[in-house]
């Protein structure tokens, strides 16, 4: 029985790895003792360069640091080293001179790394199903609606030289003679404008904020034509003559044209709500004892 449980590679291992246990455990407290105890001993090791990089990368993918660590040349590992360890002295200088103490900064600095932490660990474990980026869709079509997108050009009669109604009168003066204009022309006609003379495929919130809510409701009744000019069409500055080449209407993206956006957006939805849940959780271990007095 005692030479058939010898021959048996099973047990070696069991043995072997129990003794390594063993051996480990006598020498372990030991070697944490010795570098706990020497301050000015910086120990790199592999997980000590990988948190550096994640932090450094603001990013926390222990894989994907892992294999670009792994394909680092040496110089390059030389280089990552020499950061790390410069980084940790003057760290442990900092800690020395009690610069830790009441540094309101410091303090914010540890509350954002922990939540930098938490937010990593929850976005993780947060892949949205097919059903809940339908749902999500569903809920929030009005967020990948595209604007009405106009192309057009435009003579410009500045109101601030004799007024509005001056603006008018000299827009109507050139409407009548418009026949003759041409789109790529219009520079050569009215007062300098102070944003573009065209506009080629610029969203309808792009040309409200050049020329106000009035002209875009105005665009938005215009007739599309290459050849004819419209107007005047007031705007916050003046009078204007559009010729107006192209509106195209909003329109709502199809499911399949935003998947991709959609599974950001639902992530980051689910990681605000995720995250708040786990920080209430890390409070709800404190005994929060409040003394105004």
């Amino acid at each position: 029985m005692f030479s058939f449980l010898i021959r048996q590679p099973l047990l070696h291992f069991l043995l072997l790895g129990g003794a390594l246990f063993v051996l480990y455990d006598l020498n372990a407290p030991e070697l944490e003792e010795t570098v706990q105890d020497d301050p000015t001993r910086i120990v790199v090791d592999r997980d000590s360069l990988l948190n550096f990089m994640q932090y450094r990368a603001n990013a926390f993918q222990p894989e994907v640091f892992g294999e670009r660590l792994d394909s680092m040349s040496d110089q390059e590992v030389q280089d990552i080293i020499r950061e790390y360890v410069r980084e940790e002295a003057l760290y442990r200088e900092a800690l020395a001179l009690g610069m830790d103490q009441g540094d309101y900064n410091i303090r914010l600095r540890l509350v954002q790394k922990v939540e930098f932490l938490l937010e990593n660990l929850v976005l993780e474990q947060s892949t949205p199903t097919e059903q809940e980026l339908l749902d999500f869709y569903q809920a929030h079509q009005s967020d990948y609606r595209v604007d009405t997108v106009y192309t057009f050009t435009h003579i410009f009669f500045d109101a601030g030289r004799e007024g509005m109604a001056s603006a008018r009168d000299r827009a109507v003066q050139v409407l009548a003679d418009s026949d003759d204009i041409e789109f790529d022309e219009s520079s050569q006609y009215g007062d300098r404008y102070p944003f573009l003379q065209n506009y080629v495929g610029r969203t309808r919130d792009f040309v409200s904020n050049n020329f106000g809510t009035a002209f875009v409701e105005a665009l938005d009744m215009a007739s599309v034509s290459d050849e004819r000019w419209q107007g005047p069409f007031e705007s916050r500055y003046g009078m204007h003559l559009v010729m107006l080449r192209e509106r195209a209407e909003p329109y709502t993206l199809s499911f399949d044209d935003v998947r991709g956006r959609l599974i950001d957006d639902v992530r980051y939805e689910s990681l605000n709500t995720l995250r708040e849940e786990a920080e209430e959780r890390v409070v709800s271990g404190y005994d929060v004892v409040v003394n105004l007095d």
